[in-house]
């Protein structure tokens, strides 16, 4: 494809929001990743990305989440199939047949959080070397256990030099029971089926459930958790309250994650 928008920036731009969609306000925090340099001011990325959508690379769409600190609804950014072809040549297919469709107002809270628990990590793992790749975004890595499906909200490596930690990502809106007799579709079957998958998988990782609205329910998960581990002394599972996570002044290295035994741990154990 021959195109004008072929700076560095650019592309960084269009890679970000292979991760997922992602707002003005998470592109310009994701900046401080890039090669290139973050971006000096929100207008500066705004005016970027308006080009980018002008050609044709991304789309915007309104965000129904109201802003902390005011003002009005926020939007955000998908990727288009020509900026998928554009990282990726012109017979790039996308993972998904909704890739490129608008998220369902349903799932606003859910898919917000989950970017905001991405790009706060890839930010604060810029930071002690590691770069996030390998990302599969939500609903694209679907995982086959012992002839049942799993399909983890996200899956992504953390890497530098010397070593490389993978993570699978369950963001929890407080909306899934997490136990029942009635049915199976549950964080109960989430669990079940993560530690079975762990012992058929030869690639170490852990598992780390984000609850994005309430302390109390992580508890209850990483306590269900600890009932369902049928190797205890393994740290598979780990689970943070997403506020705690953005707001920590070293999000990777700080001791905010809890596992299914009540300890203590920091998503990344070497730092």
């Amino acid at each position: 494809m021959t195109s004008t928008f072929t700076t560095s920036r650019d592309v960084e731009l269009l890679t970000s929001l292979v991760m997922g969609p992602l707002t003005t306000a998470q592109l310009l925090k994701l900046s401080e990743t890039f090669a290139a340099g973050p971006f000096r001011s929100a207008r500066t990325l705004l005016d970027r990305l308006q080009r980018l959508a002008r050609a044709g690379f991304v789309k915007r769409f309104p965000l129904a989440i109201l802003p902390a600190h005011g003002g009005g609804l926020p939007h955000y950014y998908k990727l288009t199939l020509a900026g998928l072809r554009m990282l990726y040549g012109e017979d790039a297919r996308p993972p998904t047949k909704h890739l490129f469709a608008p998220v369902a107002v349903s799932r606003h809270h859910h898919t917000h959080a989950l970017s905001e628990f991405l790009v706060t990590t890839a930010v604060a793992a810029k930071r002690h070397g590691f770069r996030i790749s390998d990302i599969y975004p939500e609903n694209t890595l679907v995982l086959d256990v012992n002839g049942e499906t799993l399909i983890p909200d996200a899956r992504f490596d953390l890497r530098r030099a010397d070593g490389r930690f993978r993570f699978l990502i369950e963001l929890d809106c407080s909306t899934e029971t997490i136990r029942s007799t009635k049915h199976d579709d549950t964080i109960h079957r989430k669990l079940r089926l993560h530690d079975a998958y762990r012992d058929q998988n030869t690639q170490r990782h852990r598992v780390v459930f984000v609850c994005s609205r309430s302390r109390d329910r992580l508890t209850n998960i990483l306590d269900a958790a600890a009932s369902i581990v049928r190797n205890p002394e393994r740290t598979l599972f780990l689970g943070v309250y997403l506020p705690d996570f953005v707001n920590a002044s070293n999000p990777v290295g700080e001791k905010i994650f809890s596992d299914h035994r009540g300890q203590r741990k920091s998503l990344l154990p070497t730092i």
